[in-house]
Protein backbone atom coordinates (compact mmCIF):
# COMPACT_ATOMS: atom_id res chain seq x y z
CA UNK A 1 0.00 0.00 0.00
CA UNK A 2 1.15 3.51 -0.82
CA UNK A 3 2.50 5.01 2.45
CA UNK A 4 0.46 8.16 1.84
CA UNK A 5 -2.73 6.11 2.06
CA UNK A 6 -1.95 5.22 5.69
CA UNK A 7 -2.90 8.78 6.68
CA UNK A 8 -6.57 8.14 6.01
CA UNK A 9 -9.12 6.90 8.47
CA UNK A 10 -10.40 3.73 6.88
CA UNK A 11 -13.82 2.48 7.85
CA UNK A 12 -14.00 -0.59 10.04
CA UNK A 13 -16.82 -3.05 10.68
CA UNK A 14 -18.20 -0.84 13.48
CA UNK A 15 -18.78 1.98 10.93
CA UNK A 16 -20.99 -0.06 8.58
CA UNK A 17 -24.29 1.12 10.12
CA UNK A 18 -23.25 4.79 10.11
CA UNK A 19 -22.07 4.59 6.49
CA UNK A 20 -25.27 2.79 5.45
CA UNK A 21 -27.30 5.58 7.10
CA UNK A 22 -25.34 8.23 5.17
CA UNK A 23 -26.15 6.49 1.89
CA UNK A 24 -29.82 6.12 2.88
CA UNK A 25 -29.96 9.85 3.64
CA UNK A 26 -28.72 10.43 0.09
CA UNK A 27 -30.96 7.81 -1.55
CA UNK A 28 -31.79 10.05 -4.52
CA UNK A 29 -28.27 9.39 -5.85
CA UNK A 30 -27.29 6.22 -3.96
CA UNK A 31 -30.39 4.03 -3.76
CA UNK A 32 -28.43 1.16 -5.33
CA UNK A 33 -25.84 0.94 -2.51
CA UNK A 34 -26.47 -2.03 -0.26
CA UNK A 35 -24.98 -2.76 3.15
CA UNK A 36 -23.30 -5.93 1.83
CA UNK A 37 -21.37 -3.80 -0.70
CA UNK A 38 -20.33 -1.38 2.04
CA UNK A 39 -19.09 -4.26 4.20
CA UNK A 40 -17.11 -5.67 1.26
CA UNK A 41 -15.42 -2.30 0.61
CA UNK A 42 -14.62 -2.00 4.33
CA UNK A 43 -13.10 -5.48 4.39
CA UNK A 44 -10.91 -4.78 1.33
CA UNK A 45 -9.77 -1.39 2.76
CA UNK A 46 -11.41 0.49 -0.13
CA UNK A 47 -13.65 2.64 2.05
CA UNK A 48 -12.40 5.82 3.66
CA UNK A 49 -14.61 7.29 6.39
CA UNK A 50 -13.24 10.56 7.65
CA UNK A 51 -15.05 13.58 9.14
CA UNK A 52 -18.41 12.27 7.93
CA UNK A 53 -17.11 11.84 4.36
CA UNK A 54 -17.22 8.42 2.69
CA UNK A 55 -15.07 7.58 -0.33
CA UNK A 56 -15.35 4.10 -1.81
CA UNK A 57 -12.84 3.43 -4.54
CA UNK A 58 -10.87 0.85 -6.51
CA UNK A 59 -7.23 0.95 -7.62
CA UNK A 60 -7.36 -0.96 -10.88
CA UNK A 61 -5.33 -4.09 -11.43
CA UNK A 62 -6.89 -4.82 -14.83
CA UNK A 63 -8.15 -2.53 -17.62
CA UNK A 64 -11.64 -1.24 -16.84
CA UNK A 65 -14.23 0.30 -19.15
CA UNK A 66 -16.22 3.25 -17.77
CA UNK A 67 -18.65 4.31 -20.48
CA UNK A 68 -16.51 4.69 -23.58
CA UNK A 69 -13.30 5.31 -21.60
CA UNK A 70 -10.82 2.46 -21.15
CA UNK A 71 -8.98 3.00 -17.88
CA UNK A 72 -5.62 1.30 -17.60
CA UNK A 73 -4.29 -0.54 -14.51
CA UNK A 74 -2.71 1.48 -11.68
CA UNK A 75 -5.31 4.22 -12.04
CA UNK A 76 -8.17 4.77 -9.61
CA UNK A 77 -11.96 4.82 -9.91
CA UNK A 78 -13.97 6.56 -7.21
CA UNK A 79 -17.12 4.48 -6.95
CA UNK A 80 -18.92 6.72 -4.46
CA UNK A 81 -18.23 9.88 -2.52
CA UNK A 82 -20.82 11.19 -0.09
CA UNK A 83 -20.94 13.19 3.12
CA UNK A 84 -23.22 12.90 6.09
CA UNK A 85 -24.96 16.27 6.43
CA UNK A 86 -25.48 18.26 3.25
CA UNK A 87 -27.22 21.05 5.17
CA UNK A 88 -24.08 21.71 7.20
CA UNK A 89 -21.81 24.06 5.25
CA UNK A 90 -18.29 22.74 5.82
CA UNK A 91 -15.22 21.93 3.77
CA UNK A 92 -14.68 18.37 5.00
CA UNK A 93 -15.48 16.80 1.62
CA UNK A 94 -13.11 19.19 -0.13
CA UNK A 95 -10.36 18.44 2.38
CA UNK A 96 -10.75 14.65 2.30
CA UNK A 97 -11.02 14.48 -1.50
CA UNK A 98 -8.00 16.79 -1.95
CA UNK A 99 -5.94 14.52 0.30
CA UNK A 100 -7.24 11.47 -1.58
CA UNK A 101 -6.44 12.87 -5.03
CA UNK A 102 -2.92 13.80 -3.90
CA UNK A 103 -2.23 10.37 -2.40
CA UNK A 104 -3.90 7.93 -4.73
CA UNK A 105 -1.83 6.48 -7.59
CA UNK A 106 -2.32 7.44 -11.21
CA UNK A 107 -5.23 9.31 -12.69
CA UNK A 108 -8.56 9.28 -10.84
CA UNK A 109 -11.90 8.78 -12.62
CA UNK A 110 -15.51 8.88 -11.50
CA UNK A 111 -18.98 9.02 -13.00
CA UNK A 112 -21.88 11.15 -11.84
CA UNK A 113 -25.53 11.47 -12.81
CA UNK A 114 -25.96 14.48 -15.11
CA UNK A 115 -28.76 15.77 -12.85
CA UNK A 116 -26.57 15.84 -9.74
CA UNK A 117 -25.65 19.51 -10.13
CA UNK A 118 -24.23 19.84 -6.63
CA UNK A 119 -21.73 17.03 -7.22
CA UNK A 120 -20.84 18.26 -10.70
CA UNK A 121 -20.08 21.75 -9.37
CA UNK A 122 -18.01 20.19 -6.59
CA UNK A 123 -15.92 18.18 -9.08
CA UNK A 124 -15.25 21.30 -11.13
CA UNK A 125 -14.14 23.11 -7.94
CA UNK A 126 -11.80 20.17 -7.32
CA UNK A 127 -10.16 20.86 -10.72
CA UNK A 128 -11.55 17.70 -12.25
CA UNK A 129 -12.29 17.64 -15.98
CA UNK A 130 -15.43 16.31 -17.62
CA UNK A 131 -14.15 13.99 -20.35
CA UNK A 132 -17.16 12.02 -21.58
CA UNK A 133 -20.76 10.97 -21.04
CA UNK A 134 -22.60 7.67 -21.34
CA UNK A 135 -25.83 5.87 -20.52
CA UNK A 136 -25.35 3.60 -17.50
CA UNK A 137 -26.15 -0.08 -18.01
CA UNK A 138 -27.24 -0.31 -14.36
CA UNK A 139 -29.93 2.35 -14.18
CA UNK A 140 -30.18 3.55 -17.82
CA UNK A 141 -29.41 7.12 -16.71
CA UNK A 142 -27.02 9.50 -18.43
CA UNK A 143 -23.73 10.02 -16.58
CA UNK A 144 -20.74 12.29 -16.97
CA UNK A 145 -17.22 10.95 -16.54
CA UNK A 146 -14.79 13.18 -14.67
CA UNK A 147 -11.04 12.77 -14.46
CA UNK A 148 -8.35 14.17 -12.21
CA UNK A 149 -4.86 13.91 -13.64
CA UNK A 150 -1.95 14.65 -11.38
CA UNK A 151 0.23 17.54 -12.45
CA UNK A 152 3.76 17.70 -11.19
CA UNK A 153 5.75 20.90 -11.14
Amino acid sequence: MNDCLTFFRYADANDADDITAIFKNNKLWFSHIKKCHIKKKIKTKECIFENGVVIMYKILKMPFKLGDILIEPNNTVIEQIVRDDLQNQNTFAHHVLTKFLNCIPGTTYLSVDINNKRAINFYYKMSMSKISSFISNNDRKKKFIFMHKKTFI
